[in-house]
This record gives C-alpha cells, sequence and structure tokens, in this order.
C-alpha cells in the first residue's frame, strides 16, 4: 500500500467527512458496515462481497472516507462497550469460579490488575484502530476497481 495515498486520504477526510455522511444508502451502509467490522479471514469469503464494492463504488467511498474521519458510530460503540464489559464480568467469574489448570498465579495477579475500565478502555481503542484501518483498506480497494 502506498502511505503516502493513506496519508493523502487519511488528510483530506477530515474535511470531507462532515458533508458525507448523508450520501450513503441503507444497503450501502449496511454492507459498509458489516465490511468494516469483518477480520481479514472473513474478508472475500463472501462472492457478492466484490459486487458490493462495484455495485456501491462511489457510496463505499464516501462512508469509509468518514469511517476514517469519526471512527465508530455511537451506538455501535456503546454495543461493544456493554459487549466487553460482559466479557470481562464473564472473565472474572472464571477467575473466581473454575480457573484453568494451565494459568500461573503470576497470570492471575496480571489478570486481576486490569480494572473494568482500563480493559473496555483498551479494548475500545484497538477496534477503533482496527476499523479505521479497515476503512483505509476498503479505500484502497475501491481504488483498484475499474473506472465506470
Amino acid at each position: 500500500m502506498n502511505k503516502g495515498y493513506l496519508i493523502a486520504i487519511a488528510a483530506s477526510s477530515f474535511f470531507l467527512a462532515a458533508g458525507l455522511r448523508g450520501q450513503t444508502s441503507d444497503e450501502g451502509k449496511t454492507f459498509a458496515k458489516h465490511w468494516l467490522r469483518s477480520n481479514c479471514t472473513e474478508a472475500g469469503e463472501n462472492q457478492d462481497e466484490a459486487a458490493n464494492f462495484i455495485k456501491y463504488k462511489v457510496e463505499l467511498r464516501a462512508y469509509f472516507l468518514s469511517a476514517i474521519q469519526r471512527g465508530l458510530e455511537l451506538d455501535e460503540m456503546r454495543e461493544e462497550e456493554v459487549a466487553l464489559e460482559q466479557i470481562y464480568d464473564q472473565n472474572l467469574r472464571m477467575l473466581n469460579n473454575s480457573k484453568p489448570t494451565w494459568m500461573t498465579p503470576g497470570q492471575e495477579k496480571k489478570l486481576r490488575a486490569v480494572s473494568k475500565e482500563v480493559f473496555v478502555a483498551e479494548a475500545k481503542e484497538a477496534l477503533a484502530q482496527s476499523y479505521k484501518a479497515r476503512a483505509l483498506e476498503g479505500l484502497e480497494l475501491l481504488r483498484s476497481l475499474p473506472s465506470r
């Protein structure tokens, strides 16, 4: 990937994102959200993916530029926070009730030292970075598509 291209896209997204939010159809937005949340192993498994990139090329470009600037939408981020809090609670219950036999006392101490707030904040930051990186990947894919 050309770093200069990615930097230019990221910089231009700051100026363009505000005007692009309302320009994506519901169908295009749904595909964009799904694609941004998928991971690399899921990407490309769906044969419709390439067709959707072609079908929604202009809309996806706008959505991906906006996603780079703003990250996850607030409702999506709140859903992630709730899920992460549940994961933290589940992990703590596991440590209290049925700690894995392979876990050393040192590993347990490290896990218990992380507060729920820190766990959620670090996971949210990783998710936001992944989301933005995925949007950059999407822009690169769109750039590689033939022009109409």
